[in-house]
């Protein structure tokens, strides 16, 4: 139960957050004349997590590593000469998570336990995010941001205890690298968490420091 509620108050701390940014920004925007700059990205990204972290316990599963390829799409809202707020779209093809599983082998009239990793594969969509983007008339532009989403997986993860439905929630930053015109490269971090928000038999969960690189199209 307590694992439960944790990660539901997570999910629900990520929206409140989200949506807080969202009514800060978004009159301002609105009444914000837009220059001759882009307002549709398109990105490729792709990145991983080497490691699940339990630092601050809304994730108990330990040696997870987390693969994902998604593409992007952003919507900018106004580009002032201090931050520029873009609503982000994730819909994520391919995902692959490895997890420690450990199975009792026999031995004679005993069972030796034995590790192994248990991979599975999903895909899912992040339709809630947000990223602010600052000095965003510089060629290097630093942001932050977060989103939440979901993912299926094939099988249930981490273990036949949990489900093949998470639950996704993420925030972190990192740096926007205009290249030339209409063109940009992302180097960026984020500590994501998954859940399946109290769904399976054990909802242990898994926190990821997530590290990756993005193409950006501007349109």
């Amino acid at each position: 139960m307590k694992n439960k509620c944790s990660a539901n108050f997570l999910i629900f701390r990520c929206c409140t957050c989200l949506t807080f940014l969202a009514l800060l920004f978004v009159n301002a925007a609105a009444q914000t004349k837009t220059d001759d700059t882009p307002t549709h990205e398109f990105q490729i990204w792709g990145g991983g997590s080497p490691a699940s972290s339990t630092i601050f316990g809304s994730g108990r599963t330990k040696d997870a590593r987390l693969g994902m390829i998604g593409l992007r799409y952003a919507r900018r809202f106004n580009n002032s000469d201090t931050v520029n707020l873009k609503y982000t779209f994730d819909a994520i093809p391919a995902a692959a998570l490895s997890v420690p599983s450990f199975r009792g082998v026999p031995n004679g009239s005993a069972f030796n336990v034995q590790k192994e990793r248990r991979t599975a594969f999903a895909y899912g969509v992040a339709p809630l995010g947000l990223q602010i983007n600052f000095r965003p008339r510089k060629k290097v532009q630093p942001f932050t941001g977060g989103s939440v989403g979901l993912l299926y997986f094939n099988k249930r993860i981490p273990d036949e205890f949990g489900t093949r439905f998470t639950y996704t929630a993420e925030v972190g930053g990192g740096a926007e690298i205009r290249l030339r015109e209409k063109r940009a490269l992302t180097i960026g971090y984020k500590y994501l968490h998954l859940s399946n928000g109290g769904r399976g038999t054990l909802n242990p969960g898994i926190d990821n420091n997530f590290f990756y690189v993005g193409y950006s199209f501007y349109k």
